[in-house]
């Protein structure tokens, strides 16, 4: 289900998008959403995620990113999946 959700958000920004530096805030609306945040670079889809919310109600967040020539999702720590959800964990991790 995680990984339908994030790319689904990734999809909206990528088909949605005309122009460069386009961004969606799907975090704005649903509190519970695991993609705060979509920005289209041109080729570089920058996605920053929910990882995790303390029950003080502080949320930790992630940064990875989706290459359209590639088709790779990378995590922050560098490495590339051809799934969302691997980089997803990776980041999140």
């Amino acid at each position: 289900m995680r990984i339908l959700v994030i790319t689904a958000a990734l999809l909206a920004g990528i088909s949605s998008a005309a122009a460069q530096n386009f961004s969606l805030y799907p975090g704005f609306t649903d509190r519970d959403a695991l993609v705060e945040m979509t920005t289209d670079k041109g080729l570089i889809v920058e996605v920053v995620l929910r990882c995790s919310r303390a029950p003080s109600g502080k949320i930790s967040s992630g940064i990875m990113t989706y290459s359209k020539i590639e088709r790779l999702y990378c995590s922050s720590k560098n490495r590339c999946f051809k799934e969302a959800g691997r980089a997803f964990d990776d980041t999140c991790g």
